[in-house]
């Protein structure tokens, strides 16, 4: 049995349909206790299913899990969550059978796996969206418009989507940061996917400050680069150009001990954007959703 489950989506970010070998069925009472912690007070996890490979977008690097389907013959299994186990590599697809007392999957079995492609393509806009800001802000300060500032991490979930900056953005600079977010969506300039070691990684990208480090075991670190504007070390989903995160409207530009922060609109989802004191004030991303009083815990660190 393989000891790590082959991400499928880091090389094929639009594969959404695909075939992969059950290894085992595990029943949440009997996943380590770390692993049930993952699921509390959700009764509608029953199970966790470990396959061979996966196209399924584990949680993690500031962007919320996919969701969709695994199917045989008449047995589906509803992905709701999934995730990294405390230890070891093997993906946790965490859901249940339906109807309720459905046939489980048997070990050794083929599947069908199924992104919901909706929720993918919307959180592969913003995570694509979030790297445009943080770029656009990064070209301000290198032509002498923004002062110095340093990225720190990225949200970039529906209701809580922020990048982080150390250092002070004036109110005054809001149109400045405006026309250069639009001038970078219009520019549709290509979203790509590279593997690029650490020497390469830390000449070409942005944000990578001292302590950066690739997974244990790996020699090449995977990068998205909006062709020509920059690039980031990520492990996300993305669009394919930068055009198709369509408009990124800059809000506001709040200061807080020391930090910046800039709220911004993308069609009807609420983004805080260099906000530095975790704290997502007086913010709803969708009309009738509760404020969120910090970032989600896996917020993506720019290293």
């Amino acid at each position: 049995m393989s000891d790590r489950t082959k991400l499928v989506y880091q090389q094929d970010g639009e594969q959404l349909f695909h075939n992969a070998k059950i290894l085992s069925i595990i029943p949440i009472s009997e996943l380590p206790n770390p692993d049930q912690a993952l699921v509390k007070g959700s009764s509608e996890i029953e199970h966790a299913v470990i396959t061979e490979s996966t196209i399924f977008y584990v949680q993690g690097g500031g962007q919320p899990s996919d969701t969709g389907t695994m199917t045989k013959a008449n047995s589906t299994f509803e992905v709701q969550s999934v995730r990294q186990p405390a230890q070891g590599s093997q993906i946790l697809h965490l859901g249940r059978f339906t109807p309720g007392g459905a046939t489980v999957f048997d070990s050794g079995e083929e599947i069908q796996q199924h992104v919901d492609a909706e929720k993918r393509n919307l959180h592969s806009r913003l995570h694509t969206s979030g790297h445009i800001l943080g770029l656009a802000i990064n070209a301000l300060c290198r032509e002498g418009v923004l002062p110095p500032l340093t990225e720190l991490k990225a949200s970039h979930y529906p209701d809580s989507a922020a990048v982080e900056f150390v250092g002070l953005i004036e109110g005054k600079h809001k149109d400045a940061i405006q026309a250069k977010t639009d001038e970078f969506v219009r520019s549709a300039k290509p979203v790509k996917i590279h593997w690029w070691s650490m020497k390469e990684l830390l000449e070409k990208c942005s944000g990578v400050n001292d302590g950066f480090e690739l997974p244990e075991g790996e020699v090449m670190g995977r990068v998205v680069e909006m062709e020509g504007l920059g690039s980031y070390p990520c492990g996300g989903t993305h669009v394919q150009d930068c055009s198709q995160v369509g408009k990124i409207e800059v809000k506001k530009i709040s200061r807080s001990k020391g930090y910046a922060r800039t709220t911004e609109d993308y069609e009807g989802v609420l983004f805080l954007h260099g906000y530095g004191n975790q704290a997502l004030n007086n913010f709803a991303a969708f009309p009738g959703i509760q404020l969120h009083k910090s970032a989600p815990p896996d917020a993506e660190r720019v290293k």
